[in-house]
């Protein structure tokens, strides 16, 4: 089979067929890849900037073709397509607009290391060359694009590999990038799965990998590019907790953890499936989540009444109904859902909220990646954050309190990379912030200056013109050991008496000394190392 035919996931109907790209073109793929890179690395940062509104643009004028493939393709509503998949990229255009070329400039660097203090030096930010960005399906277009913005702002070329399951809308960003303006070639679109991915990390020409996917395919494409000395940045995972605790609107809360934990049928690594509450609200919350998940509404993602749609695939559905019967065999109570929509299709699932849930469940330890959440019942914060905390992953999390020092108190305490209070999945969204996760969730970062800061080399300059020979220069004289030996001494006993003896025994000393180096300039940063 050379083609991917793909049925909607909404009402089976044909979204069309797409060519496998051969393994063996890739290696054309990643040469045309590579000559655009070597001339765009050239391209200043500010003209780099405007090839970003252009695409910001790009995306706002083609929103609703953009929408309506995901919603078909994918399964998640058109609206709902608007908000989570088109402004994460348009934000971080944005950002690369009015921060990029800043953060990417060269820098000054001030050295305050005593023997450095002649030297004029300067960080510089290189681009790495072709990075191969493989995409999932859940967010088939926010993710790469996300990733990609901040690639070619920082120089370099990209090779996407969107998900076999949504290779419509991977096509359609390459047609957008393409019609921004940028080198040819610069940034290219490969069809297929497996196969097609390992022959990009494997290209000596790629540079860097972007995986965006489960832990276990994860962890072989770490073993695969780490082994070939490629950079890596892997987002996985997740099983996020929500903490509620007895002092939180618990209207708000359970408006907020209904959407954080069904949005996109559930299908997002860090929607809510774990909610740990303090037992004195336990029942007036379950009472309130249950409610909020009654008011969505499951339907065709195409129509515009609707705030749910399908699950991407029967193994998703299945996925999801065995966590529940686990569950239920463990305990568990079924507030609400728990089963297929046949009435809507095969692939739709009911919101479904399960209370008592315990550690043995697999829903409370494995992801679920679909429309599920468990509460369980706490008998204060201390043992939230310590369940919370007993999980494989790490990527993020929420409390939901009004008292700001507390949360303020508890948030470091949560073992993730991002902590939400009164709100959850906002981070993702937020192009100042940073994503990525702890223990399973992954490995690096995106977003932000942290994010921007993985994508390029850093280099660093240090020049010097005094025109005089290093103190450290060969040969090693016994005059230069007993100086070494004297300034360590006094490191090692900061006295007043060692300060006055090693002075006495510099003294003499000056005027070698001063064949090196200035000592005006290297004495008050020499007696930083004393504090």
């Amino acid at each position: 089979m050379n083609r991917l035919v793909i049925h909607s996931p909404a009402d089976g109907s044909l979204v069309g067929e797409i060519p496998i790209t051969p393994v063996e073109a890739i290696e054309g793929v990643v040469q045309q890849a590579h000559a655009a890179y070597l001339e765009w690395r050239e391209v200043p940062l500010r003209e780099r900037a405007e090839a970003m509104r252009r695409l910001r643009r790009l995306i706002a004028h083609e929103r609703h073709r953009i929408a309506e493939l995901v919603a078909r393709e994918q399964g998640k509503p058109a609206i709902e397509a608007m908000i989570v998949e088109l402004f994460p990229p348009i934000d971080m255009a944005t950002y690369l607009i009015y921060e990029g070329v800043r953060l990417l400039a060269p820098r000054r660097v001030r050295s305050r290391n005593p023997f450095m203090a002649d030297r004029h030096c300067t960080y510089y930010f290189h681009p790495y060359g072709v990075w191969a960005v493989i995409a999932p399906w859940n967010y088939p277009f926010t993710l790469p694009v996300v990733q990609m913005l901040a690639l070619v702002f920082a120089g370099n070329a990209v090779v996407l590999k969107p998900s076999p399951l949504t290779p419509h809308v991977g096509a359609l960003i390459g047609e957008l990038f393409e019609k921004a303006g940028l080198p040819k070639g610069l940034v290219q679109v490969v069809q297929g799965g497996a196969p097609q991915g390992s022959a990009l990390i494997q290209h000596p020409l790629v540079r860097g990998v972007i995986f965006t996917g489960s832990v276990p395919i994860g962890r072989k494409v770490a073993e695969q590019a780490g082994a070939l000395g490629k950079k890596v940045i892997l987002e996985l995972g997740g099983k996020d907790p929500a903490i509620v605790l007895h002092d939180a609107d618990l209207e708000r809360t359970a408006r907020g953890i209904a959407w954080s934990a069904m949005v996109n049928a559930g299908q997002t690594c860090a929607s809510v499936e774990r909610v740990y509450v303090e037992r004195a609200v336990y029942e007036p919350f379950l009472e309130a989540l249950r409610a909020e998940l009654a008011k969505i509404r499951v339907g065709h993602p195409l129509q515009s009444d609707v705030d749910m749609g399908p699950v991407i695939a029967p193994f998703q559905r299945d996925r999801v109904q065995a966590h529940v019967e686990d569950a239920c065999a463990k305990g568990g109570r079924v507030l609400y859902g728990g089963r297929v929509l046949s009435e809507l299709g095969e692939l739709y699932y009911a919101p479904t909220l399960i209370a008592d849930a315990n550690e043995t469940m697999l829903g409370m330890q494995e992801e679920t990646f679909g429309p599920l959440v468990m509460a369980q019942p706490v008998a204060d914060v201390e043992e939230a954050i310590q369940r919370a905390n007993a999980s494989a992953f790490g990527l993020t999390a929420s409390l939901w309190t009004r008292d700001r020092a507390r949360a303020h108190a508890l948030a470091p305490k949560l073992e993730c990379a991002s902590v939400s209070v009164n709100s959850h999945l906002v981070a993702y969204g937020d192009s100042y912030g940073t994503w990525g996760g702890f223990k399973d969730s992954g490995v690096g970062r995106t977003h932000g200056e942290f994010g921007l800061y993985e994508m390029v080399q850093v280099q660093y300059v240090s020049e010097v013109y005094s025109g005089k020979p290093e103190l450290w220069w060969y040969p090693y004289s016994e005059r230069l050991r007993r100086i070494t030996d004297w300034m360590m001494a006094f490191l090692a006993e900061p006295s007043w008496r060692v300060g006055k003896q090693t002075m006495q025994r510099l003294m003499p000393e000056l005027r070698y000394l001063t064949r090196h180096f200035s000592p005006t300039r290297t004495l008050p940063l020499f007696l930083r190392y004393l504090r």
